[in-house]
């Protein structure tokens, strides 16, 4: 997940803004400027960018959670709008969210309005392969037949390819289970490899919550599963593998290969 792509409205934009919604009458002309922080919802923007539709589910989801909570300092300006779920007749897919975050000022604290984006790359993507921002109402550029047709063609493809993103990290997960081999089934087949030695000592080059991987001394990148550093540290509660290993860091293993993958078991950490 991203959340880097943070922004205030410039001055300009704001009033070009504040003047179109007054030519659209969507507004009322603002006398105060109160009215005016009314009349623009996404002064204050951040848009965080999420791997997968899971992980923008999973995401809105705990924002939604947070922000009805008595507990939390922000809440919603207004309701949420799913633009994934009910995507715009252009094609636009998003999560939209306008928060009320309290600021402390020297005039006492205030509600600053934040206009929160929450898209897949790929969602995020589309509007940069569709110029979407020359084609919004009262823009320059106003998009012809041929134009919706592209834009709606790409975003339902682009949506496909983000749906298969999520098989693979469904499958993944499968693969990387904190679960004991017990408690998730029946153990993976072995491909016969008898060649390999049966233990060996692997150097780990990348580490996460849910799995770690190393090179052993043939070159070849294993899998560590987090059951298997579970078992190998005598836990019985979920773990996160970082938590145990350390990029750089020498493990003893048991190697197992099965037609799907290649397996290093810890047989001792620390």
């Amino acid at each position: 997940m991203n959340a880097k792509n943070a922004r205030i409205k410039s001055p300009e934009r704001a009033a070009d803004k504040v003047r179109r919604k007054i030519a659209e009458a969507k507004i009322a002309v603002p006398t105060t400027p109160e009215a005016v922080i009314d009349a623009l919802g996404d002064l204050v923007g951040i848009k965080v960018l999420c791997k997968s539709p899971r992980d923008q589910l999973a995401f809105s989801q705990a924002l939604e959670t947070s922000c009805r909570s008595s507990q939390c300092s922000m809440r919603f300006a207004e309701e949420p709008i799913d633009y994934v779920s009910s995507p715009k007749d252009s094609g636009y897919r998003a999560y939209h969210a306008v928060l009320l975050v309290r600021v402390p000022t020297h005039q006492g604290d205030l509600d600053v309005k934040v206009e929160v984006q929450i898209k897949t790359r790929l969602q995020d993507a589309w509007g940069e392969l569709t110029h979407e921002d020359m084609y919004k109402p009262g823009e320059a550029l106003k998009p012809n037949e041929f134009h919706n047709n592209y834009a709606k063609q790409m975003a339902g493809l682009l949506a496909q390819v983000d749906e298969m993103a999520d098989s693979l990290a469904e499958e993944l997960d499968q693969q990387t289970s904190p679960l004991a081999p017990s408690e998730r089934g029946p153990a993976p087949v072995s491909n016969g490899n008898s060649e390999r030695p049966a233990t060996i000592s692997a150097r780990v080059t990348k580490t996460g919550p849910k799995y770690a991987l190393a090179v052993g001394p043939d070159g070849r990148r294993g899998l560590i599963p987090a059951r298997s550093v579970r078992e190998a540290v005598r836990e019985t509660k979920r773990i996160d593998v970082d938590a145990y290993l350390s990029i750089g860091d020498e493990v003893s293993v048991n190697v197992e290969e099965t037609d799907d993958a290649l397996y290093y078991h810890p047989i001792k950490i620390g």
